[in-house]
C-alpha cells in the first residue's frame, strides 16, 4: 500500500531504502511497527548498543505518525490532579514528570540528531468556549503551573491578539507544545535509527510471533527473526499479530484539509504568531500553518465507518467560522487516518509475555508520546524501571460494539459544544 496524497507525503524529505525482510535473522530486539513509537525506540536502543530489527507492514511513517496534525502538544486531556488519583500518590509524580519532559525529548531530538522535520516551536495554543471550557483550562493553569510550568491565560481578546480571531471566548499558551511536518519527522527517525546499527525492514507485516526456546521467533510473509524481546508500536492500526492486543484501543478516523499557502495580507491576521492550536471542544478541531503557510486543520472523521474516508467539507466550514478572511482561498489537499483512543484517554504500556510488550493508545497526542513511549519501552527492555506503569493486557468490555460508542460520544458531543459556544462569556470569563 502508498501513502495516502496528503500534503505530508508531497511536501516530506525522502525516506531511506526499507526492503523487505527475508530470510532467516536474529536480533536482541524485533521491534512491530515504525511509526514514532517504533522508531524512537529503535533508535534508543540502537545507541543502547541492541541489536534492533524494525518490522513495519509498509513504510515507516505509514499509518498515524505521516498523517496527523503534526501538533507536539504538551500533556493528556487528564490534569494533573486526575493523574494523580488515577496513579496514586507514589507513582503519578514519576508520570508527570514524564510528560513533563515529551515535548522537550522530541524536540531535543530534533536537535541533537538535526532531522530535517520543519520543528517549530512557538508554544501551543488550547482555545475553549463556556465553561466546560473555562473550567478545564483554568485547571491545566493552575496545576501544571503548581507543577513548576508557566502557562498563561488569554481572554477572546488577548488570543484575538495572539492568534488572530475572536472566535474563542478564552484560551491559553503552553511554552511547550510546537508543531514539526510529521512525516519527515518519521523518516528522519527511521533515517537516524539505520545510521546506529537498526535494521528496518518495510512491507514486512508481522503474521505470527510465537516462543522460541528461550526467545520468541518473529514471523513475516517473507522471513523469520529469533529475538529475546519484542516490542509492538502499532497503536490505531494494530492487527491480529498478537491475540487481544487490537481489542485494547478504538479505532478513530481523523480527517486533515490543508489550504493553497495563505497570501501576506491573510497571514498578518491568521496565526501570526505561527503557533499550534487544539479546541477543548469534545469534537475539537485542530489547526496550524505549514512551512509553506499553508492553512492546515483537522477534525473528527466518519462516525460510522473507519474505511470510508467522508468528506472534510466541515473542516472548510469551520475554517471559514474561525477565521472568515480564509473565504476564498483554495484548497489543495484532504486525507485521513486512523488514531487509537482508550476509555480514560491515556496511553498503555503492556506487558503481554515475558520480554515482550507494546506502547499504544495515544488519543491524538502521538508526536510528543509516541516519542517518549519508545524511551519507555527501551528502558523496559534494559531491565530498568519506566516512568509509566507496566499494566497487564486490559481489552476493552463490549469491544465489538466500539463504533457505536465513538458515534454517540461525538454526535452528543457535537451537541454540548454547541451549547458552549452560545454562552456569554461576560457571565464566566
Amino acid at each position: 500500500m502508498t501513502l495516502p496524497d496528503s500534503l505530508w507525503s508531497a511536501s516530506a524529505v525522502s525516506g531511506i531504502a526499507t526492503p523487505a525482510l527475508s530470510g532467516q535473522h536474529g536480533a536482541d530486539v524485533v521491534v512491530v511497527g515504525g511509526g514514532f513509537t517504533g522508531l524512537s525506540a529503535a533508535l534508543h536502543l540502537s545507541e543502547a548498543g541492541k541489536s534492533v530489527i524494525v518490522l513495519e507492514a509498509d513504510e515507516p511513517g505509514w499509518g498515524a505518525s505521516g498523517r496527523n496534525g503534526g501538533q507536539v502538544n504538551p500533556g493528556w486531556r487528564m490534569l494533573p490532579s486526575e493523574i494523580t488519583e488515577k496513579y496514586g500518590s507514589n507513582r503519578a509524580p514519576a508520570v508527570l514528570d514524564m510528560l513533563n519532559r515529551a515535548c522537550d525529548l522530541t524536540f531535543d531530538l530534533i536537535e541533537r540528531h538535526g532531522l530535517d522535520c520543519d520543528a517549530e516551536r512557538p508554544g501551543f495554543v488550547h482555545a475553549g468556549f463556556g465553561r466546560f471550557g473555562k473550567d478545564f483550562l483554568d485547571s491545566w493553569i493552575a496545576e501544571w503551573g503548581e507543577l513548576g510550568v508557566t502557562v498563561e491565560r488569554f481572554d477572546s481578546a488577548g488570543l484575538k491578539r495572539l492568534i488572530g480571531t475572536g472566535f474563542y471566548h478564552l484560551g491559553m499558551l503552553d511554552p511547550r507544545g510546537g508543531h514539526l511536518q510529521p512525516l519527515s519527522y518519521a523518516r528522519e527517525l527511521a533515517r537516524t535509527a539505520a545510521a546506529k546499527g537498526a535494521r528496518i525492514h518495510g512491507h514486512s507485516r508481522v503474521t505470527s510471533i510465537h516462543e522460541q526456546g528461550a526467545g520468541w521467533r518473529v514471523v513475516t510473509q517473507g522471513g523469520e527473526v529469533e529475538t529475546e524481546h519484542v516490542i509492538l508500536c502499532t497503536n490505531g492500526y494494530t492487527d491480529g499479530a498478537w491475540p487481544g492486543l487490537a481489542k485494547t484501543v478504538v479505532p478513530i478516523t481523523t480527517f486533515i484539509a490543508a489550504s493553497e499557502p495563505l497570501d501576506a495580507a491573510r497571514l498578518e491576521t491568521i496565526l501570526p504568531g505561527r503557533h499550534a492550536v487544539a479546541e477543548t471542544r469534545r469534537a475539537l478541531h485542530y489547526f496550524k500553518l505549514d512551512r509553506d503557510n499553508r492553512f492546515v486543520i483537522g477534525g473528527r472523521g466518519n462516525f460510522t465507518n473507519l474505511n470510508e474516508p467522508g468528506s472534510v467539507e466541515h473542516l472548510k466550514a469551520t475554517a471559514l467560522e474561525i477565521f472568515p478572511t480564509l473565504e476564498g482561498i483554495g484548497w489543495s489537499y484532504r486525507w485521513g487516518g486512523q488514531v487509537a483512543v482508550t476509555p480514560d484517554h491515556t496511553p498503555r504500556l503492556f506487558k503481554l509475555a515475558t520480554n515482550v510488550h507494546a506502547g499504544m493508545g495515544f488519543n491524538g497526542r502521538g508526536v510528543a508520546m509516541g516519542s517518549m513511549f519508545g524511551t519507555q519501552l527501551t528502558r523496559v527492555v534494559l531491565g530498568k524501571e519506566p516512568d509509566m506503569p507496566v499494566e497487564p493486557i486490559d481489552i476493552i468490555p463490549n469491544h465489538a460494539f466500539r463504533q457505536f460508542g465513538v458515534t454517540w460520544y461525538l454526535a452528543s458531543g457535537r451537541l454540548l459544544d454547541r451549547r458552549d459556544i452560545r454562552e456569554d462569556p461576560a457571565t464566566f470569563v
